[in-house]
């Protein structure tokens, strides 16, 4: 498990520069690492441990200080034990929660998920607005807004990893140690979205959910499924989907930015009852090198 802390703020979001969400995913984290990558010389290592499964990552999510987040499972539940009916506040308050510590969950399941825990709001920060003005050329300046998040102390993004070879780990760091600099999503520019980042050992009860056999299987990436799985795969599953679009980062791809071709996703938190693989996808679409989409798979075990 690797803790990421945010000096400066970040700003990951859908296209729209006034929108800043607190979280990044999984495919995310795969571009930027492949880019450093080729910085080092070492895009062949890293794709090749990709490939076989020897190095897997999750989406990010929050923690504050000792205590982790995972995406709240999209399995029917109660908002509270003895929930009184007609108590529209707590339910909104349920339905608009994104996350969870993940040492409530067999509480969630159960409709036992701790009162006190529903009315915190979970603030890990908070956004803030700043307006920047685009220099071009001889143009007339504009100002333009730019919402970014910034972390409390003590508070940020974790990376669940799986490995098999000592080897992939090392690569990993090396990698996650120069994108440490560089930083992750947009106006990096300004300084948003560098960190740095501690390894830390992974809580006894969360590394037990991670490698048990359960009646449900909750995704911690967003994921696709080979075509000629779909159909099982989706028998009794509860899922959310993502699209996931974008351009291609690489300078030397084309003479112009090109957008990535579209791309729907399951979301973290969806369940499964049969696990599967993901993909890595290789897309050239007219530019000069390939560029590969990480919809690979982590999953976490849900008992109902």
């Amino acid at each position: 498990m690797y803790k990421l802390e945010f000096q400066n703020g970040v700003r990951f979001g859908k296209g729209n520069l006034e929108n800043a969400e607190l979280t990044f995913h999984a495919d995310t984290l795969f571009s930027a690492l492949f880019m450093e990558a080729l910085k080092l010389g070492m895009e062949r290592e890293f794709l090749g441990y990709v490939r076989k499964n020897e190095l897997l990552f999750s989406d990010a999510f929050p923690y504050k200080e000792r205590r982790y987040y995972i995406p709240k499972p999209m399995i029917s539940y109660k908002a509270v034990k003895d929930e009184k009916k007609g108590n529209s506040v707590e339910k909104k308050r349920f339905k608009k929660m994104k996350y969870i510590p993940q040492e409530y969950l067999e509480n969630f399941l159960k409709g036992e998920y701790p009162e006190e825990e529903l009315k915190e709001e979970q603030k890990f920060g908070v956004h803030s607005m700043k307006v920047s003005v685009g220099l071009r050329g001889n143009e007339e300046s504009e100002p333009y807004r730019v919402n970014a998040f910034y972390f409390s102390e003590g508070n940020g993004l974790y990376l669940i990893l799986a490995y098999q070879e000592l080897e992939a780990v090392e690569l990993f760091k090396k990698l996650l140690d120069s994108l440490s600099y560089s930083g992750l999503g947009g106006k990096r520019s300004a300084g948003l979205g560098r960190f740095e980042y501690m390894e830390h050992e992974m809580p006894d009860e969360l590394k037990e959910k991670l490698q048990k056999k359960a009646d449900k299987y909750m995704l911690l990436s967003v994921a696709l499924p080979e075509d000629q799985e779909m159909e099982k795969i989706l028998e009794n599953a509860s899922y959310s989907v993502l699209k996931r679009s974008g351009f291609v980062s690489s300078e030397t791809y084309a003479e112009q930015q090109r957008r990535k071709r579209d791309l729907y996703v399951f979301d973290a938190g969806s369940c499964f009852e049969k696990m599967f693989e993901g993909r890595l996808i290789e897309e050239r679409e007219g530019g000069r090198h390939s560029v590969f989409r990480y919809e690979k798979a982590l999953f976490l075990g849900v008992d109902i």
